[in-house]
């Protein structure tokens, strides 16, 4: 889903400077000056859940000299505490036990607290989720032992934190082109997981190499079973469920627009019925594709472990054209299409998301300025939706007029909400939305913040995203003035990497072309 009606076109210097991020949706920049530095970040429209205090001067051992205590009612946070310190300090890890820390925790799930000093490290948490983040944010903060030729022991400053979430559902979409290398995407999951993201969303643009249907992918897709497999047991190990995505209404073509490509028709013309004319609408008509797409679906959705959520896109759909389709009125088509794919769906006891922009009439003057992409007769469809479907509601506004005027008023959420459905804020590179749009969801009794990616993940457009919406989701920094650099490098070592491609956020410093002539 590429949106080229928001009119801007996106230049990138393949090499440039890290941009300095000073923005109330960015991470707030910690003083360095000051001995003992206290953080109480207030978010604009939501009171953070964040208290850390930190000394910056009086830094302490964090080695095989220093014992970790963690304090939770599930035995397994220990025991996930102690292989993961192994993992990333091998021989010169912590001593993990379990035990009383004396550390207060929020009411919260995924709430934490820790503690570190001359005498250790303490950690507690209600659940395992919460053991992961206090990790998460110390191995952020954590640097190697001075004075010495390789690493021998990592170093922490003295610390207090009591830390719980802003909203529990934080979800990061990302996209499997054709052109991104299978070790981008698990790196784009591991980074999600380490700025506490909890769930992803994985779009395959042609990449999923169905078994039951070999036609639908591009030749060369290796969005393989065995890799799906693998990524999905990496995510349920570091606390980030994967979510599957099948555009199953318009972006049939599984490609951009703008290249005129169609995964599954430029190779293999014989399944042209099941398209509408030109490709771009999956043919609603057609019970052949209502087979097709709940196969499809079944498919990934157990290849995905069976997870609580999968999404059937639904965006930017065009008018029906086929001779078909057009003796049924579009809305009563389109609902009727969505609903029995969502009743699949929920055969599979999990629960369906759909983008929002085709259920609003674009002509309704209450949605002027924000993205809408429907009409008169679609914009009716939601009062005869499933109410347990979860409204994707993509608002990708940063002008000057939004800032002034709609940054705590984002009317299509409300509506939504209104109509009695769950509802997912979801901004993409507009940064100064971020938090405002986090916010609101809270506001209105939301469901979560699903942060976009498209094809902006690489170069500064990643580091951006990930920085303003982690802090956005979770309510609070997660990075604690940590380098977007070192973060990207921690995940990067724990997949061992060996290639220059996978490193940094560009493939290339230069443009390879520069050297054919």
């Amino acid at each position: 889903m590429i949106k080229k009606r928001m009119g801007t076109v996106f230049n990138e210097k393949l090499c440039g400077g890290f941009r300095r991020m000073c923005k109330a949706t960015d991470m707030i920049r910690i003083g360095v000056a000051a001995t003992l530095v206290m953080v109480c970040i207030a978010a604009a429209q939501a009171k953070s859940r964040q208290t850390f205090t930190w000394n910056k001067n009086a830094w302490v051992a964090f080695d095989e000299s220093v014992t970790a205590t963690v304090e939770c009612p599930d035995p397994a946070a220990t025991e996930w505490v102690k292989a993961h310190f192994a993992e990333w300090y091998g021989a010169h890890s912590p001593k993990v036990t379990s035990g009383k820390t004396s550390l207060e925790v929020q009411k919260d799930d995924e709430a934490y607290a820790a503690e570190v000093d001359a005498t250790g490290v303490k950690i507690a948490s209600r659940m395992i989720a919460g053991a992961r983040w206090a990790c998460y944010t110390l191995r952020q903060i954590a640097i190697a032992k001075r004075g010495t030729f390789t690493t021998e022991g990592m170093l922490l400053p003295t610390l207090k934190i009591s830390d719980a979430p802003h909203l529990p559902f934080r979800c990061m979409h990302f996209c499997w082109f054709p052109e991104v290398r299978p070790q981008q995407i698990e790196r784009a999951i591991r980074l999600a997981a380490l700025m506490k993201f909890n769930y992803a969303i994985i779009e395959p643009w042609g990449m999923y190499k169905s078994e039951k249907h070999p036609w639908w992918p591009w030749p060369q897709a290796n969005m393989t079973k065995a890799e799906v497999n693998r990524l999905v047991a990496i995510g349920k190990d570091i606390g980030i469920t994967l979510i599957p995505q099948i555009n199953t209404y318009g972006h049939a073509t599984s490609a951009r627009g703008c290249t005129l490509k169609h995964s599954a028709l430029d190779l293999n013309p014989e399944y042209e019925p099941l398209f509408e004319p030109g490709g771009w609408n999956w043919c609603l008509s057609n019970p052949e594709t209502q087979r097709v797409l709940r196969e499809l679906i079944a498919e990934m959705h157990e290849n995905f472990g069976n997870p609580p959520f999968f999404h059937l896109g639904c965006d930017e759909a065009e008018p029906q054209t086929c001779p078909e389709c057009v003796k049924t009125p579009n809305a009563e088509l389109v609902c009727k299409h969505i609903t029995g794919l969502a009743e699949f769906v929920k055969s599979r006891g999990a629960r369906a998301m759909i983008w929002h922009d085709m259920l609003l009439d674009r002509k309704d003057p209450r949605w002027a300025g924000f993205t809408v992409c429907g009409n008169a007769e679609t914009g009716k469809i939601i009062d005869k939706l499933p109410k347990d479907i979860i409204i994707c509601d993509w608002q990708y506004q940063d002008t000057p007029q939004h800032k002034k005027d709609a940054l705590d008023k984002w009317p299509t959420m409300t509506y939504f909400a209104e109509k009695g459905f769950s509802v997912a804020g979801c901004p993409w590179l507009n940064d100064y939305s971020m938090k405002p749009i986090a916010d609101h969801i809270v506001r209105i009794g939301g469901f979560g913040f699903i942060e976009t990616t498209w094809h902006h993940l690489r170069g500064s457009d990643w580091q951006k995203i990930y920085r303003g919406s982690a802090y956005a989701a979770w309510g609070s920094p997660v990075s604690h003035d940590v380098s977007f650099q070192r973060s990207l490098r921690l995940v990067g070592n724990d997949m061992k990497l060996t290639d220059y491609l996978d490193t940094g956020h560009l493939n290339h410093q230069v443009p390879p072309a520069w050297w054919a002539n």
